[in-house]
Parts: structure tokens; sequence; C-alpha cells
């Protein structure tokens, strides 16, 4: 599934290869087998230390995700800031996000997600044009080598990140392959504990709706869950649903409402993956 027009559902899975997985005997494409047998039907590969996945076997795993209409994403690099003070740094960071979106599209996959910047204490006033800036070099590079997968940039945990949904919608609107990855538990833990019921949910969905122009975003959505502990400056760490104050249920009934479809990666820490991406999918079942 390459740059799709649409989705026509919600797709549910995990984030990365749970510890579970055939990876050491299939590879990926074994992977995206057992996930199926499980009743899962995405999954988010994990780019975040280094892309992985090999050119030669992405073919292969392009070919198994079409064949089960499973729908894939990559996380990117987790060492980006498209905003740091050293102009290295950003032609590095501009590198990752390109070589992850190399692949994933390979993959046949439709998302590459990454965390777009720190703020280092400027405002967004400052930080959100030189973001703007930077994508749309990454952008124009994945054009001229004909790479056509999204560029998630995704909703932080912290403040001192770049990327609350109001950074997300402009940048959205600024740059063509651009649409966010709406990580709903960091949006709970960046502010220290609110956004968490129906109404809250539902809100953010209309701002989401209404901000970014012609590009019918609620039916094409990438979308981070997980339990999540936070404190005074937001993301602590991801927690077990079991364990975590997130009313995910209610979370599954504001997406059902606005008829949201697309992908959702369940980041749960290894633990209690398996669990925490069967309550998603009996969420979303029983919304």
């Amino acid at each position: 599934m390459i740059y799709p027009a649409n989705f026509d559902k919600l797709y549910i899975g995990p984030s990365g290869n749970p510890e579970d997985a055939p990876y050491k005997d299939g590879g990926q494409p074994a992977v995206l087998e057992w996930c199926t047998e499980r009743g899962w039907d995405t999954m988010e590969l994990a780019f975040v230390r280094q892309v992985y996945l090999k050119e030669k076997d992405a073919e292969k795993v392009a070919d198994k995700a079409r064949e089960l209409k499973f729908p894939l994403s990559a996380h990117g690099s987790y060492y980006i800031n498209l905003a740091s003070l050293e102009p290295e740094k950003i032609e590095a960071s501009r590198s990752r996000i390109v070589s992850g979106a190399k692949r994933i599209a390979q993959a046949g996959g439709h998302s590459i997600v990454y965390h777009s910047a720190f703020m280092t204490k400027r405002d967004s006033a400052e930080v959100t044009p030189i973001v703007i800036e930077q994508t749309k070099l990454v952008e124009k590079e994945l054009k001229d080598k004909d790479i056509k997968v999204w560029l998630r940039p995704e909703l932080t945990g912290k403040e001192s990140q770049h990327g609350d949904v109001a950074e997300l919608i402009k940048v959205s609107n600024a740059v063509e392959m651009v649409l966010p990855c709406i990580d709903w538990s960091h949006l709970h833990a960046r502010y220290n504990g609110p956004y968490n019921s129906y109404e809250e949910w539902c809100e953010v969905l209309d701002k989401l709706e209404r901000g970014i122009r012609n590009k019918n975003v609620l039916q094409r959505m990438h979308m981070h869950v997980s339990g999540i502990e936070y404190g005074p400056k937001g993301e602590k760490r991801h927690l077990p649903l079991a364990t975590a104050d997130l009313r995910y249920k209610e979370l599954m009934q504001a997406l059902k409402q606005a008829g949201v479809c697309g992908t959702l990666v369940v980041e749960a820490p290894s633990v209690s993956v398996l669990e925490d991406v069967d309550r998603l999918r009996d969420a979303w079942e029983s919304a």
C-alpha cells in the first residue's frame, strides 16, 4: 500500500516486532503472517536506531503486505532535529528521514514517522518556520527520487519538543506530503494529564478535520496509543494500558464517532504488547 488516497477502515497492530514473533526464523514477512493469525492487521517497523530492513528484503515484505492487505508504516530515527542550532545536525536529520522513507516505500508502506525538532528555549513562532523549511527540503528530495510516502511528524510528549496540534496543522498545510502522526498518549502526557476524555478527543479530531485543508485527514489517520507515565515536564515512559490512566475505551468511541479510518499503532512495553493490542482491538469493536 503506497501513498493511499484513503483508508477503508481502522487497522490496529503493534509497534516493532513483538518478542514472540518469528522474526529470526522467517524475517519480516513471517512477522506479518504471525500478526494476521492473531487478528492484527497493521504494524509499524522500528527504524529508530537503524534502517534494519535490507533493500533486498523490502520487496518480499511489500509482496506479503499486499497479499495480506496489511498496511505498514515505519518509525524513523530517534536522532532527528530539523531545528538544531548546528547545521550539520539538520542535514543529518533530513538524510535520516529520507533513508527511512525510501525503505518503507520499498516495503510497500504508507508513512514514515519522526519527531521533528527540539525547541531549545525558542518559541513556536521561531521554530515552526524552520521545521517547515527543512521539511520542504525533505519533500523535494523524496519527489526527486520518486519516493511516495506520507511524512508523519509526530505529536510529541513534551513541550520542549516541536509537535503540538496547532504546529502539526501548520506543517501539514505548508508541505504537500505531510500529515501528522497523532500520538494520543503523548497528547495526554504533554500537558500533565488533560486530554483524557471523549469530549476532549472529539475536540482534537474536529480541530484536525477543520484545520488541515484538502487532505481528508480523518480518512488518512496514523496514530499511536499506549499507557503512559507523565509529570509536570510531560512524558516519562510508556506503560501497560492496565496500569495507566488513559481512558482508551473513550478514545475508541471518539474515533468511531468521527468515522476515523487509517492505522493505529500500539506502542506498548514488550511485557504487555500482546495484551494491549488485543485490548485496543476489543475496545474498537465494542465502541
